[in-house]
């Protein structure tokens, strides 16, 4: 059996280790830094620390020191980064659930090119402009209040704590440019859709090696930290067409394979669903996906096997993840602004089907590390 390896052991990492280790697959496991906490899977037969991108492929060449060639998963935009940095290279060692041509990685995941993407596939996105430098960001012509947003990757979050500025005038614009221009951030300026926070939508995929969505998964966010521009604390899996449909129409306007996350919004002054983001890996909460209702790491890992695969499917499903550590510092936040009822916060903890972030009976080790990883964020 060829081995998988995962190269990030976060949240969506992790859940990774999990299906395919329960799945009786052999799985190596190599993390960036020492707190992430999918290292202390039992479901890792072997561990890397990579300090550089030659430590990571070292790893590889070691998993596929037996003749195998290893299916390798990438969990972040950090380990994206580096498989494109050194694409040949992984990929006369390793098969990746990414497409054959990196320009269709790179044409999706920086926010610049989407639209383009996006109106070739014939799904709007919100209006977004190139900001180079402050004339250009008072010429842009967009009302505010606007977004600033880095152009790719998940370092200005890191950063700045926040995975874009919000800007009420064209001045505060602006200030933020310089301000994310002083760390060295490439930027884009998007107008901020109005309560588009409370209408984020998701599709998360597996396209084949023959271009068929093999599984996916719709749903939309729930509670999301940073407050109204972060990522997932609760994740509502429920099944919606046009999410779905539009999804994989601006996946297929750049022929792509592997595992996708698409991003669409809501507004409300038009009523049309809007892209605002892709991911070419998987999301935060991938969890739902990877358990045994659709199993998308296996489909996956079956596909770049060569073994055969089932039928294409759509998880119906009603799951709800929760990050509880996660979620206990939004909803104490959205409760002081009085914007979360008590009943609202329950619902989803009173649902019979969870999954949970970082907990697993069968493997809980992890959850305990998990501690450590969150004392390193704060």
């Amino acid at each position: 059996m060829r081995p998988a390896v995962v190269f990030g052991l976060l949240h969506a990492g992790l859940a990774v280790v999990r299906s395919l280790g329960r799945a009786g697959i052999p799985v190596e496991g190599i993390a960036l830094q020492r707190h992430e906490f999918g290292l202390r899977s039992r479901y890792l037969r072997r561990r890397t620390v990579a300090t550089s991108d030659e430590d990571v492929l070292a790893a590889l060449r070691h998993a596929a020191a037996k003749g195998e060639r290893p299916v390798l998963f990438l969990e972040r935009d950090q380990n994206v980064e580096l498989v494109l940095r050194r694409w040949d290279e992984v990929r006369e060692i390793a098969d990746v659930p990414l497409p054959d041509d990196p320009e269709a990685v790179r044409r999706l995941r920086r926010k610049d090119l989407l639209p383009e993407v996006a109106a070739e596939a014939g799904v709007p996105s919100p209006f977004t402009v190139r900001a180079e430098s402050p004339d250009q960001i008072r010429d842009s012509r967009l009302q505010p209040p606007l977004l600033l947003k880095p152009l790719e990757g998940q370092e200005f979050a890191l950063a700045f704590g926040e995975k874009a500025f919000v800007a009420n005038d064209l001045d505060e614009a602006v200030a933020r440019w310089k301000q994310a221009r002083e760390r060295g951030f490439e930027t884009i300026l998007q107008e901020l859709v109005p309560d588009s926070h409370e209408h984020v939508y998701s599709l998360f995929t597996y396209i084949g090696r023959e271009g068929r969505p093999l599984a996916s998964v719709v749903g939309r966010k729930v509670r999301q930290g940073p407050l109204r521009f972060g990522t997932s604390a609760v994740f509502a899996a429920g099944h919606d067409d046009e999410v779905h449909d539009l999804g994989l129409r601006v996946l297929a306007a750049v022929d792509y394979r592997g595992l996708a996350h698409v991003e669409l919004v809501r507004d409300a002054r038009d009523g049309l669903l809007k892209v605002i983001e892709v991911n070419t890996r998987p999301p935060v909460w991938a969890g739902i996906a990877t358990g045994p209702e659709l199993g998308i790491a296996k489909v996956a890992y079956d596909d770049l096997s060569g073994r055969p695969t089932a039928e294409s499917r759509t998880m119906t499903e009603q799951l709800t993840w929760i990050y509880l550590a996660k979620d206990m510092w939004v909803s104490a936040q959205m409760a002081r602004r009085r914007e979360l009822p008590a009943r609202e916060f329950v619902r989803h903890y009173l649902r019979r089907k969870k999954v949970r972030a970082t907990f697993a009976a069968d493997d809980p080790a992890p959850a305990v590390a998990a501690l450590g990883y969150l004392r390193s964020r704060v």
